[in-house]
């Protein structure tokens, strides 16, 4: 009989401070047994529920997120968060609701949680490989000099962070790392039967260890070499690109487009001289000689150089001779962008170049598939062709598509070789395709 009401009057006990728990929550972390079975989450019910009182009370959600109702009705969001090594808990104002929805204010939480997790890290002098690499990133995009044209470089080296790299190594301690961390990176990467991004996790992280190094944030690179690693394919994977056969429906195709002139225009002029996608939409008025036929591309904007420009060497403008089809179209295009910084500039955000996906959004409106066609093929397709032609040496064609020098003794060739040469060649190439397609600038 005593066990009974011993058990009752526990349970009513229990009861009351429950009662109270519900009520204070959030100031109290509560952790009794009620508390933890039973969901506190809010819901927008409950918010738009919620009457004012004589005083001023909190609701509470998850992970430190409350609201607070004034007596006048006023609701608003909090964050309350615990100090390292200290039994303060601060709050911090987040927003007003219902401005600020319970969805919108669970965000702003998850925001002021990583933000007082850095803090917390750097107070605590721990640095951990998110914050080394973000960091990294950030220097990155800052050396790109406000380079719209190659945010699409960053672009990939952000979604290589966020989705290969980070989940798996962004949360450890720097200085603790090992050789087999970084291993099991390009190991989980290669699980998803992918070529390009191994490779390309492979170069940021170095990048980000050459980074460190030079911060002094570690006395030595552990990814130097780390491609040694990566499973070989048996088959090379080549950018999809056009056959001889294939080039005059592609450019009849071309010439029918219904898409934007200056889209069009660029896509023209990738096929007349083979650049890259960076080095055509950063191209601007000052860099093109019309009357010597020639195209002065910067180094900062050439792939194989940039990394030297970085590194403050003195490298020359890399030299695109032109073809007279390849100037008339640029004529048309300086045309259309009169005013602009460039002479591919966006139809839609003034001050801006297309986007580096724009031409091969063209290339899918005009009915190839990703398997079928690149805008980086036609580079394939115009090396392609002039080595089947057999009138011109392959060094030649190599230049002209700014290869690295395959003979490492040379180091870097005279970014004006073979220029007579090439812009004979790159006639006889805009000859070629106006035998396919004759041409009409729109």
């Amino acid at each position: 009989m005593i066990w009974k009401i011993y058990l009752i009057n526990m349970m009513r006990l229990t009861r009351i401070i429950h009662s109270t728990c519900y009520f204070y929550k959030s100031t109290l972390d509560c952790t009794c047994v009620p508390c933890i079975k039973i969901d506190m989450s809010l819901t927008e019910q409950r918010i738009r529920q919620a009457k004012p009182r004589e005083k001023a009370y909190f609701m509470a959600d998850d992970d430190g997120l409350s609201l607070k109702i004034e007596p006048n009705g006023i609701k608003s969001w909090s964050y309350r968060y615990s100090m390292p090594n200290s039994t303060k808990r601060p709050r911090v104002k987040l927003g007003i609701y219902p401005e600020m929805s319970l969805k919108q204010a669970r965000l702003a939480r998850d925001n002021k949680k990583d933000e007082v997790f850095n803090q917390t890290e750097e107070s605590s002098g721990i640095l951990s490989f998110e914050k080394i690499a973000l960091e990294w990133l950030d220097f990155k995009e800052k050396n790109a000099l406000k380079d719209r044209p190659r945010s699409g470089v960053l672009e990939l080296a952000r979604k290589a962070l966020m989705q290969d790299i980070l989940p798996l190594m962004g949360d450890k301690e720097f200085a603790n790392l090992k050789r087999f961390d970084l291993v099991q990176v390009i190991r989980h990467i290669e699980s998803r039967g992918v070529k390009e991004p191994v490779k390309k996790a492979c170069s940021y992280l170095n990048q980000i260890y050459d980074y460190a190094v030079a911060m002094g944030y570690t006395d030595y690179n552990l990814a130097i070499g780390l491609q040694k690693v990566i499973i070989k394919q048996r088959v090379k994977q080549h950018y999809p690109y056009l056959q001889t056969e294939d080039l005059p429906e592609f450019l009849n195709r071309l010439k029918h487009s219904q898409a934007h002139p200056i889209v069009k225009k660029a896509l023209w002029l990738k096929l007349y001289t083979g650049v890259r996608g960076a080095e055509l939409l950063s191209a601007e008025p000052q860099h093109f000689d019309l009357e010597n036929k020639l195209w002065r591309i910067p180094a900062m904007h050439v792939k194989q150089f940039r990394r030297r420009v970085v590194l403050g060497m003195q490298v020359p403008d890399y030299l695109v001779p032109l073809s007279d089809q390849a100037i008339e179209m640029i004529r048309s295009a300086m045309d259309w962008s009169t005013g602009e910084k460039y002479v591919f500039a966006s139809p839609r955000h003034a001050g801006q170049a297309l986007h580096f996906n724009t031409l091969n959004t063209l290339i899918r409106r005009m009915g190839y598939s990703s398997e079928q066609l690149s805008s980086h093929g036609l580079r394939s397709t115009l090396s392609t062709i002039l080595n089947d032609s057999g009138l011109f040496q392959s060094s030649w064609i190599e230049a002209q598509l700014s290869h690295t020098d395959k003979d490492q003794t040379r180091g870097s060739y005279n970014h004006a070789e073979y220029l007579n040469q090439r812009q004979e060649m790159m006639q006889w190439w805009a000859d070629y395709l106006d035998q396919c397609m004759p041409l009409t600038i729109e």
